[in-house]
């Protein structure tokens, strides 16, 4: 499945819960398609690395301006001169850069690609759940349960489990780190593009410009 395809399950319910089969995108294209289309991923989890399978879990954004991207990305007016949301550009006669067609846009034409540094980024919620400290501790209090369950029995292989429980916990502050970091990020992240809503689109190439239609206040 690629991203045209999954475009397809962002068509303006109010949740979206599917399977994802044979991917060919990452879990940041994944952010900036529900982005583009007026969603919040929540959820994107790796099912199967042998078929590239994987769980999407997304949500409406409220926020009017994701409503307005979305309605747009969906019924896209690529008209000349008409504001768009979002920056938009035509691929260009031997111009081999990726770009992305949405469903529904014309042949080569789509959406800018953020740079790297400016995808969209998970919520600090979102964070606090994927990196809650607390697994640490759950994980460090089973096994140390397991050593002392066959410390009678098996005493190398409770001193082992003990060693793990141990190392789990020595895994709690960088973690907790790593958490926060990515919290700050989060709170700080600036949006995919610098373009205000409601800015044009960048210039026609050269081969199509010819083609741009002229308003009466040109004539």
């Amino acid at each position: 499945m690629d991203m045209t395809q999954a475009a397809l399950f962002l068509d303006g319910r109010g949740r979206v819960d599917e399977a994802v089969n044979l991917f060919t995108f990452g879990e940041d294209e994944m952010r900036w398609l529900c982005w583009l289309y007026g969603y919040r991923l929540e959820y994107f989890h790796q099912v199967s690395s042998s078929y590239r399978s994987a769980h999407l879990r997304a949500v409406l954004d409220p926020d009017p301006r994701a409503r307005l991207r979305g309605d747009w990305m969906r019924r896209p007016d690529l008209r000349p001169d008409t504001p768009s949301p979002l920056p938009w550009t035509v691929r260009r006669s031997g111009d081999t850069s990726p770009l992305w067609t949405p469903p529904g846009w014309p042949p080569g034409h789509g959406p800018l690609r953020p740079a790297p540094g400016r995808m969209p980024l998970p919520g600090p919620e979102q964070i606090q759940d994927r990196y809650h400290p607390a697994g640490v501790f759950a994980l460090a209090g089973a096994l140390a349960l397991g050593a002392a369950a066959v410390a009678a029995t098996h005493p190398l292989l409770a001193a082992g489990l003990a060693l793990a429980a141990l190392a789990a916990c020595t895994a709690y502050r960088p973690l907790k780190h790593h958490r926060e970091r990515l919290q700050q990020s989060a709170a700080h992240r600036q949006l995919p593009y610098d373009r205000a809503p409601g800015a044009g689109p960048p210039p026609l190439p050269d081969d199509l410009a010819s083609e741009r239609p002229h308003r009466e206040d040109e004539l």
